[in-house]
Formats: C-alpha cells, structure tokens, sequence
C-alpha cells in the first residue's frame, strides 16, 4: 500500500528523514531506566516515546535522538555507489567551504591564490550547490544539513553577506543623524546622475569622490549652498563649513608607485566638530590583470608587491587618521575587502559601517562577473552606525556606498 501523503509541518520533517539515506528507525537510544534500548520508529521520530520493555520514557528532550541522527553522518547512508558519492561529494564540499574561508580570513594579501580568491568572482563557491542539493534530495536527504552548514559558510564567512538587523533596532533622528556617501566616480564623465540628485536624492550631509575628473570637478565647483574642496583627484562636499583640510604627504609613496591619496577635513557640525578623512589606496589591478591573462609568473610577482604596497598604505592612512581629534568618518576607496587581513590589521579599532548596518553583500565594485567590496565608511567609537547600504549603478564602475551616522550620547 502507498505511504500517505504528509500533511502537517511535523509529518513532513519526519517524512523526509524516512526517505532515503539516514533514517529515523536507525536511531537507537536508552529508555531513561538505562535499561533498555529503543528504536525509533518511522513515524514516531519526534513524538513522545516510551520503552516496550519496561515502560520507561524515552528521552523527552529530544535531545539524543537528534544527536544519534547527527552522528550517522559520519558515514554514509548506505554501501550503495549513489548514496557513497553523495556523502563523499558533501563532505568535500563542507570541507572546501571551510579551507577557503580560511584562506581568504589568513592568508589573502599573504599568499597570491587566496589573494586571487579575495579580488575574485566568490559566487562560483556556491556552483557545486546545483548538484549535491538535487543529489542529496534523490539519495540522502540527511545530506542536506551539512550542505547548509556549507553553504552558510560561503555566504556569510566567503562572500560577506549581512544581516543588518542593528539596523531595526535604531529609529531615524533626523535631528542627529548625518548621511554620508563615497564614490569613486572614475573621472565623473560616465556619470548618468546630476550631482544634485546624488545629494538631495540621497539626502546627503557630505559626499566624499574619489577620481573626480576635470567635468566632474566642474560640476562641484558649480554647486550653491554647499561647501567643497577639491584636490589630487579627491572631492568633497559637505553641508557643514570645512574649516581647515589636511593632505597626507604621499611622495613616498608615489615613488614606490602607489597611490596614497589620503586628505582629512575639519567640519563644523552640530553639535560638535566633525573629522572626515576621504581616501583613495592603491590596488592590486595589474597583478589581478597578468594572471588572468596567463601570465602567471609575472602577476604574481606583482600581485605580491602591490599586496605589500598596499598594506603599507593602509597602516599609514589608519595612523594619519588616528591623529585627529574624536569624532571622525574615514570613507573613500580602499582598493582591499574587509576580509584581508593586512585590511582588519590597520583598521582594528574602527567600525566598518557595512560590516555592522549593511543587508546583502554589499558589493561596490563592478567589473564583469566579479563583485567586491573595497569601498568602506568607517568610524570611530565616539559614532553609532545607524544604517549602511550600497546606491544603485550610476554610471561608474564603483556602486556609491551610503551609511547613517549618529554621535553617541554621553556615557555609551
């Protein structure tokens, strides 16, 4: 006779682990005299359960029998090759999954692969997905746990998703808040919005561009009621007065080829000065080139000196910004994702607003099939980040970056 179809939530869980692979009559655990052992039967896998022998209940909390059915993972389902290579393909899954998000936590800016895996299309970690799920379905559903584990791995440990939930804790306070936005613009000549709508569509209090071109700088320069400063390629404007600016000397390192354009403003906001460092670091875009081109000798040399370069820059760019009185706003492009570990080094003692108020991924860097995030806003422990996001494409080959921010109150 056909089994019945299930109906409520709980039949179907316990229809699923009846099916293929680990199934719940193969979990045995002792009555709670310690006398006996019981099986589980289909069926009776999460009900409440007492021993045939003596009448004693069986583990009430649920607990041992979940653990027992966990423990049959360790092996495969059945001898069969099906459901053999199902749980071989899992457990290599689960287990890249964890490798590469080591690799790229601890060894990203220090070895040139797991650098290349930082700067690259992290999706293709979840491609495997598309067969071991339907494998799993058809063979071994028990399977489909540690596929889960993995894949929240990749999302959250490879590919940087977020949450935000900080973010639906905090109500908006237009009264304190202040709005921020970094761009690097690429020169401002692809741009399809009008500056102006950057700013009142966003309803910005400062906008921080990086590769501010002569069109783009034009426009800046045009702007009524807004305060600006422009220099080296770096714009900005600000809703407050800037009082005073300060450019980090950067003649070293263009020498050594490297980019460094690091520039601190002082503006006067309400209630209390505020410190804004717009920043553009160098990348590591020609060694990334010459690999992907085949030649491999070559980009990793230069991947390895760029990495080396760049970890420079931004130790010296956190030690500039440091020096300035509380509170401060570091944003701009820094050319490194928050997983490298030359980036959480230098910047240890400031909140990536992304990393604590963003929902998704929050790629701002577009080229191609790959995604990344290397444009940041950061701030000191003197600011609240009340939300994060990324803007839609406006015509750069960088996504704006926009974070909500608010001075913590006295004694917090």
């Amino acid at each position: 006779m056909p089994a019945r179809k299930p109906t409520s939530m709980t039949q179907r869980l316990t229809w699923m682990l009846a099916l293929p692979g680990i199934r719940p009559d193969s979990v045995i655990v002792r009555c709670s005299g310690k006398r006996h052992k019981v099986r589980l039967a289909p069926g009776k896998f999460w009900r409440r359960a007492r021993c045939g022998a003596c009448g004693a209940a069986v583990d009430r909390s649920r607990i041992r029998r979940v653990v027992r059915w966990i423990a049959h993972l360790a092996q495969p389902a059945s001898a069969a090759a099906p459901e053999r290579v199902a749980w071989v393909g899992t457990a290599g899954y689960l287990l890249f999954a964890v490798v590469s998000a080591g690799c790229l936590w601890w060894l990203s800016d220090r070895w040139w692969l797991a650098t290349t895996l930082l700067f690259g299309p992290r999706w293709v970690l979840l491609l495997p997905l598309a067969a071991l799920v339907p494998a799993s379905l058809r063979w071994d559903r028990a399977l489909l746990v540690p596929l889960a584990l993995a894949a929240i791995i990749v999302l959250d440990s490879v590919m940087g998703l977020r949450t935000g939930w900080r973010s639906w804790l905090a109500a908006p306070d237009p009264t304190r808040d202040v709005t921020v936005m970094t761009l690097n613009a690429k020169g401002g000549s692809s741009l399809s919005v009008a500056l102006t709508d950057l700013l009142f569509g966003s309803r910005l209090d400062v906008l921080a561009i990086q590769e501010c071109g002569t069109e783009l700088l034009q426009r800046v320069e045009a702007l009524q009621d807004w305060h600006t400063d422009i220099r080296d390629g770096l714009c900005l404007v600000s809703r407050y007065p800037i009082t005073t600016v300060s450019a980090m000397e950067r003649e070293a390192f263009r020498v050594a080829g490297g980019a460094a354009l690091v520039v601190t403003y002082r503006l006067e906001a309400d209630p209390i000065p505020l410190h804004v460092t717009n920043l553009h670091l160098e990348t590591p875009r020609a060694g990334l080139e010459r690999i992907r081109a085949g030649e491999l000798e070559e980009g990793i040399s230069k991947l390895e000196q760029k990495s080396s370069l760049r970890e420079i820059e931004l130790r010296r760019a956190a030690r500039w910004a440091g020096e300035f009185p509380r509170p401060q706003i570091v944003l701009g492009d820094f050319n490194t994702p928050p997983e490298s570990p030359i980036y959480r080094d230098a910047w240890s003692d400031w909140t990536n607003a992304f990393s604590v108020a963003g929902r998704g991924f929050g790629f701002t860097r577009m080229n191609g099939w790959i995604r990344a995030r290397i444009d940041h806003i950061l701030v000191d422990g003197s600011l609240d980040v009340i939300r994060a996001w990324v803007g839609p494409d406006v015509g750069s080959d960088h996504r704006p970056a926009l974070a909500t921010i608010r001075l913590k109150r006295r004694g917090t």
